[in-house]
């Protein structure tokens, strides 16, 4: 075994994807290390190390992640221009450096079976492996133009998506040598050779990266510095492979959101709020037939009035039609000033009959409605109150890829006015400029009369200026007529209306999103001009159903029912001017076309999720561009589960493993990490977590060193004693129980010199704060609550020293928003970090043999007995004290490792044995649910374990004294008839007076003076 202490150690090295494995020693014949690195292509196992660095770590008392320093590995340089020369193999100098290589032609994505390349490497032979990024990949056969790939990740590394991006600036290459060394997976393994030649297992020293480019000195060695896998925490979650930005000089109309141009014309008079109309007494006057003649009187001008503007067919309202009032450009003469009258004269047609100075008119009416004018009451003057306003609204697109903002003009030219007459005109039109900056406006007639153009943010910003009319203004078409769109129907937000220090709108449902812009233009003046503070080059809407992108995301190309997939949104938001981020969940993606040309992608969104925090994005002048990633973002998932996924994701299909399910993570298979133990202590979290942690430049380490912390635990690299491997593990900090420790140190372990030493580890905390309720949108936590160890304080002389622990993910939504609730929530992590930071700790130093220490790493707890040391007692000398390792430094090459180890006194238990009784097949036995209590019941029973059954709703009625005789899987046997007649009840550890030594170790439930069994105090649960 490696941990003898007799004989010595040796170390092989193997780097991802490297045929060369390199030895300290003369390769062993024999050992436990893989002879291929992949099917058919077997190691070729060299000499070559020189010297090995120490292992270094540690880690503060209070958890969060291991810092490991790295460990140089020296080999040595032959010069003999052999092809494994380390100076040769590790001494390339990045692509330049490759003897063959080829570019691919087309992106290369993680389940991928064929390598489009633009080099024909027929001539090689095959099957080879070659090098594409960090990955090494299996080539079955080669063609002209492609390789053959049976096998992806081949010898440690990481199965990766392979893009060409930046419009095919950045083309991945594939080469047969390994070129660029920093940042590849490496293997440092160790093993005790005894004195005949052959080796023990070998164990993984560390499971880690090569941290920088290999380093020469003086041409005669190499040097290679390794650090643990955890180092890859320190990487920052950006998703360069799926990310694009919108498809700028289009956009998706969906026909339902954002789909239809709204805007009102308006006929109004500067001199009068009104149109006279005279009837002409020389003639014929009857309800039927008459003659009127116009000009303003409120002036006392005689003007060139006409009726141009006006159309009789249009709708007259009330009851001669479906419609509920007159069109606004319906002649409706009435007598009176008021702004709508009972009674009016309907005309049916007007034919202009001017042959003298004033305008002059022939009417012929509808006397049969029932509240025309008669013929007595057709006197002067008659009049159609000004101004009138209509609502006027266009498609823009209904399911269907259009050019933006070119469409504006499209539907103004086929749908838009272009006279005043029928449903379709208007007194008004508009286009916008050559340079799509400005709304040009101008009338449809020769009138006397001045129009306006009415444009607006929200429908209630109209609703507002509509207070102004007597009548609510309406849209009229064939099918009857309706007030303004609502604000979801209608675009708005990529055409700025805003003027000087108006707010820039991002969201429509903002309290100060209302404008309303008036253009005028006057009879004889041609066209006005709005300039447009800006004009969206692309954009999405609020409440869109899809976003139109440049670039495929790898989405599905078709919807599964809940399967929803997060995108991250980086935008300019111009109203803050600062980049902000935003989350929308899709569904799948499907090509966009326009003319029957491929043009980019819809993205396609999930219907009815919650738009509380969103708002709309474009790109607009000047500023950023809109970015869009496929991200890592969770809602309601336990801590456990979180930290697993981005651990393990790396575009997902769960090819790491069964939580490889993000399109970004950190790509480390599952079995370089001990899962179970973050599901363990991801489970005594109270909290669930619900927010982004990558794929848009998350740093992991930030954001989850207080998740440890409150959870109190670290993340360390934990070497398997079973398995002999190093693997990512989550371990509970201030566990100082008998059962859960990793190795015992009794005096003789002690190196003598220097003997083991005790100390103070001061690192006082009094007060916390939490942080929560994090508003991305904003950049900040919205709630905190503060705690105070006023004991403590007063102690250190009002002394306050304080961490925060900032909680992404943590949500007062899940236990209220009262100052109560978050008290109740964060008292007892508060109470634990108290317990175990607001006093001083002891520290015990002390060396051992490299080998004892060879399976123990941050986070192990060990069982300490030195007459040397103190614990918190007066007295000198700790008998069985257990401590857990704050630093470890391990010489590998020579003897000896540095131990400091935290001893907190607190001496906690945990959870007593517990399992509900699932089946009972016989009599003597039962099976159990073995994920009801933990993720692994079944493992805190033993053959000669004691227990007692709970009937469910029985529990004084208990069945006492079951001895276990064996275990498999989920089924207990019991030693004799165990009288179970009932599944559902519980199988616990008996009463404490009952219990065996080790099941008194854990816990059970004193009484009110916080006592068990009489005389036995109450414990601490850990």
């Amino acid at each position: 075994m490696i941990n003898s202490q007799n004989g010595r150690r040796v170390f092989a090295l193997e780097i991802g994807g490297l045929v060369y494995r390199y030895h300290s020693t003369t390769p062993p014949a024999s050992t436990n290390l893989d002879p291929t690195i992949t099917t058919g292509i077997n190691y070729i196992d060299k000499q070559g190390i020189l010297t090995i660095g120490s292992f270094s770590a540690s880690i503060d008392p209070s958890g969060g992640i291991g810092e490991y320093a790295s460990t140089t590995i020296t080999l040595a340089i032959d010069q003999r221009n052999d092809s494994s020369d380390p100076g040769i193999v590790f001494g390339r100098c990045g692509a330049r450096s490759a003897s063959t290589k080829a570019q691919l032609t087309t992106t290369f994505d993680r389940d991928d079976t064929t390598l489009n390349i633009d080099q024909n490497l027929t001539s090689l032979g095959f099957p080879r492996i070659v090098h594409v990024g960090a990955e090494t990949i299996r080539a079955s056969r080669a063609f002209s133009d492609r390789l053959i790939i049976d096998r992806r990740g081949v010898g440690n590394t990481p199965i990766q998506n392979h893009s060409i991006d930046l419009e095919g600036s950045l083309v991945p290459e594939m080469t047969t040598e390994i070129t660029t060394f920093r940042g590849r997976r490496a293997k440092l393994y160790g093993a005790h050779q005894f004195a005949d030649g052959t080796v023990s297992d070998y164990v993984e020293i560390i499971n880690g990266i090569i941290e920088s480019s290999p380093s020469v000195e003086n041409g005669q060695t190499i040097s290679l510095s390794l650090v643990p896998l955890t180092a890859l925490i320190d990487t920052s979650l950006s998703d360069k492979v799926n990310q694009t930005r919108l498809l700028q000089g289009y956009h998706y109309f969906d026909g339902e959101f954002g789909s239809a141009i709204e805007y009102a014309t308006e006929l109004n008079q500067d001199e009068s709020p009104r149109v006279y109309a005279f009837p002409v007494t020389s003639s014929t006057i009857t309800a039927n037939t008459y003659q009127v003649q116009l000009f303003n009187i409120d002036s006392f001008l005689q003007v060139d009035s006409s009726l141009l503007d006006f159309d009789a067919s249009l709708p007259k309202g009330n009851q001669a039609d479906i419609y509920s009032e007159a069109h606004p450009r319906y002649p409706r003469f009435q007598r009176t000033y008021d702004s709508i009258s009972v009674k009016a004269s309907y005309p049916t047609s007007i034919t202009d009959i001017t042959s003298s100075t004033y305008t002059t008119y022939q009417i012929y009416a509808d006397s049969s409605i029932s509240n025309s004018l008669t013929t007595s009451e057709i006197v002067s003057p008659l009049i159609i109150p000004l101004p009138r306003t209509e609502l006027k609204a266009h498609s823009l697109g209904d399911d269907e890829v259009k050019k933006w903002p070119n469409v504006l003009n499209e539907v103004m030219i086929s749908d838009g006015a272009s006279s005043a007459t029928g449903l379709s005109g208007a007194v008004a039109k508009w286009r916008l400029d050559q340079g799509n900056s400005r709304i040009v406006a101008s009338k449809t007639t020769s009138s006397s009369y001045p129009v306006s153009l009415y444009f607006w943010t929200t429908q209630n910003a109209w609703r507002e200026h509509a207070r102004q009319y007597a009548r609510r203004p309406k849209y009229f078409d064939d099918t009857g007529d309706r007030i303004e769109l609502d604000s979801l129907s209608r675009i708005s937000y990529p055409l700025d209306l805003g003027e000087g220090n108006d707010p820039y709108i991002e969201d429509f449902r903002e309290p100060d999103s209302s404008i309303v812009r008036r253009i005028q233009v006057n009879p004889g003046s041609g066209a006005t001009e709005f300039q447009l503070r800006d004009i969206a080059k692309a954009y999405y809407q609020l409440y869109e159903s899809t976003i139109l992108v440049e670039n495929s995301l790898g989405l599905p190309t078709s919807a599964t029912a809940n399967e929803y997939y997060w995108l991250t949104i980086r935008y300019y938001d111009r109203r803050t001017e600062q980049t902000r981020t935003q989350y929308l969940q899709a569904t799948h993606e499907t090509i966009a076309t326009y003319a029957g040309s491929n043009v980019g992608y819809k993205i396609h969104l999930r219907s009815g999720q919650d738009l509380s925090r969103n708002s709309s994005f474009g790109d607009w002048s000047d500023k950023e561009r809109v970015l869009i990633t496929r991200g890592g973002r969770f809602v309601g998932e336990k801590v456990g589960v979180v930290l697993l996924t981005l651990l393990e994701s790396g575009g997902g299909d769960q090819i790491n493993g069964t939580y490889d399910t993000l399109n970004v993570g950190l790509n480390i298979s599952s079995e370089h990490i001990d899962e179970e133990s973050f599901l363990r202590v991801g489970s005594t979290s109270p909290f669930m977590l619900s927010d982004q942690y990558a794929g848009d430049g998350t740093d992991l380490r930030s954001t989850f060193e207080s998740i440890m912390k409150m959870l109190g635990s670290a993340l360390v690299m934990k070497r398997d004693e079973t398995t002999g491997k190093s693997r990512i593990a989550l371990v509970p900090i201030g566990a100082e129980r008998s059962k859960a420790t990793d190795l015992t140190i009794n005096e003789v372990d002690w190196i003598a010199d220097p003997a083991p030493t005790w100390d103070i580890y001061e690192d006082i905390v009094t007060q916390i704060e939490f942080n929560y309720d994090y508003e991305p949108a904003e950049e900040k936590y919205e709630s905190t609550v503060l705690f105070n160890d006023q004991e403590a304080i007063n102690r250190y002389g009002g002394e306050r020293s304080k961490i925060s622990l900032d909680l992404p993910g943590v949500s007062s939504d899940q236990f209220g928003r009262a100052a109560g609730d978050s008290y109740d929530m964060f008292i007892g992590i508060a109470s634990r970090l108290f317990a175990l930071l607001a006093n001083p700790l002891r520290l015990w130093k002390g060396t051992i043999s490299t080998g004892s220490s060879i399976y123990l790493d941050l986070g192990s707890y060990v069982d300490v007995t030195s007459k040397h040391l103190r614990d918190y007692s007066d007295s000198y000398g700790v008998t069985n004290g257990i401590g857990m390792i704050r630093s470890i430094n391990q010489n590998l090459l020579d003897e000896g490792c540095d131990l400091e180890l935290i001893t907190t006194g607190l001496k906690p238990v945990a959870w007593n044995v517990s399992a509900t009784v699932a089946t009972i097949p016989t009599t003597t036995t039962i099976t159990i649910n073995n994920t009801d209590f933990g993720s692994n019941d079944i493992s805190f029973f033993k053959v000669g374990d004691i227990v007692s059954y709970l009937p469910k709703g029985d529990q004084d009625n208990a069945i006492t004294n079951l001895e276990i005789q064996s275990i498999n899987s989920t089924t207990i046997e019991f030693t004799t008839n165990h009288n179970i007649t009932t599944a559902g009840g519980t199988l616990e550890a008996p009463i404490y007076s009952s219990a065996s030594n080790d099941q008194k170790l854990d816990a059970y439930l004193a009484n009110s003076s916080d006592v068990i069994n009489s005389n036995v105090e109450a414990q601490k649960y850990s």
